[in-house]
């Protein structure tokens, strides 16, 4: 009495353990290889194994196994007959838990593999849906053994908990191949939005170059630089492949000094820029309406504040509490017109547009030197979906 309480005990502490592995392990192979191991445990029988069954084919591929010497088989390469060509073929053919005499088996054939392994007594369950099953559960004794309907209801329910475990591990196949699609989907539109970005930039540049009014010319080179700025995301978006994470400070880096270079600007001239970014990560339009912001406010900068082309530019990336980040654009020059202080200038008038884009809000401050443009946003937290920023 003792013993069979000992070895129910071994039999629910194998389940247990099995369950727990299956739920945080993603590794088919390893899971199938410790299931062998631990229903062996459970049943103290020195043999274990999965067979599976193999798509238009009559034969069954043993999957894994233990105690299987390596001359008899190999796991992963050894197959068997199905059908009534071994025991576990039998089992699926009648869809319910068989139990064998090896030596006097009269039902079916005995496979090689179990009459090499000197296996005396099988037991073999069906792993999932009779009309869907993955395959079986075997153990063999080597030994005269009889096992009882305990035993059989064990394995059964052995067998259960590990085709839950592959019905997981198969939906967790799908959304990986799913998310991979959507994922080189999404980069193919981004090469092509890329690409139709930068054609249209050359458009509006030699439009710009044709144009005859310099009124005319400005506007189009304007437009031209915001263009600019949302291609410069997406290339950044398809060279790295990241699809909903921008690490900010690195494109408004790169952003700030193209904007310098097309004004003529390079690091040995009196225009300095000074840059101060702290690494903050926000999604894709988050990028888009800053990235906007700072291109409109940078090219008013050297576009009104340094007649005698001599002062700085700084800008500023920091954190200023759990959650928030400000942006702040300034310079030491004379600072910009009435007129586009007052947000006269089609790029200031977009500002509080981008800033609610964005989830922040902007002010624009006048100083004794200079002008500085502020724009306080929240961040997202894209630590949960997994993502590394660009």
């Amino acid at each position: 009495m003792h013993s069979q309480q000992q070895g129910w005990a071994e039999q629910q502490d194998a389940l247990a353990e099995f369950g727990q592995f299956a739920l945080s392990c993603i590794d088919l192979d390893l899971i199938l290889q410790r299931a062998c191991e631990l229903v062996a445990r459970g049943l103290q029988t020195p043999i274990a194994k999965i067979m599976q069954t193999i798509p238009e084919s009559d034969e069954l591929l043993i999957r894994a196994a233990v105690g299987l010497p390596r001359d008899i088989a190999t796991t992963g390469v050894t197959k068997v007959p199905g059908g009534h060509g071994s025991a576990a073929g039998y089992t699926l053919v009648e869809g319910e838990p068989i139990v064998s005499h090896i030596p006097t088996e009269t039902r079916f054939q005995v496979s090689e593999v179990v009459r090499r392994a000197d296996v005396v007594v099988s037991a073999n369950v069906v792993i999932g849906a009779t009309g869907e099953a993955f395959g079986t559960l075997e153990v063999d004794s080597l030994a005269e053994r009889t096992f009882t309907q305990a035993d059989i209801s064990f394995l059964q329910n052995y067998a259960n908990l590990l085709a839950a475990a592959l019905d997981r591990h198969k939906a967790h196949r799908e959304r990986v191949a799913n998310a991979e699609e959507r994922s080189i989907l999404l980069r193919e539109l981004q090469h092509r939005t890329q690409n139709d970005l930068a054609i249209i930039t050359s458009m509006l540049r030699m439009e710009a170059r044709r144009a005859k009014r310099s009124e005319t010319r400005r506007r189009l080179e304007s437009v031209g630089h915001r263009v600019e700025a949302l291609s410069l995301v997406y290339r950044r978006l398809y060279v790295t492949g990241v699809t909903d994470a921008v690490n900010l400070s690195a494109y408004l880096d790169e952003l700030v000094k193209r904007r310098f270079l097309m004004h003529g600007l390079e690091h040995d001239d009196a225009v300095k820029l000074d840059l101060h970014l702290t690494p903050v990560e926000v999604d894709h339009s988050q990028a888009v309406a800053v990235g906007l912001i700072v291109n409109e406010l940078v090219t008013n900068c050297l576009k009104y504040a340094f007649p005698l082309r001599q002062g700085t530019v700084t800008v500023t990336l920091e954190r200023v509490e759990p959650g928030k980040a400000r942006l702040t654009v300034a310079d030491d020059g004379i600072g910009m017109p009435d007129d586009q202080v007052r947000g006269h200038g089609i790029g200031l008038e977009l500002t509080p547009v981008l800033a609610k884009m964005a989830s922040g809000d902007f002010t624009l401050e006048q100083r004794d030197a200079g002008t500085a443009g502020h724009l306080v946003f929240y961040i997202p937290d894209l630590r949960g979906g997994g993502s590394k920023p660009l």
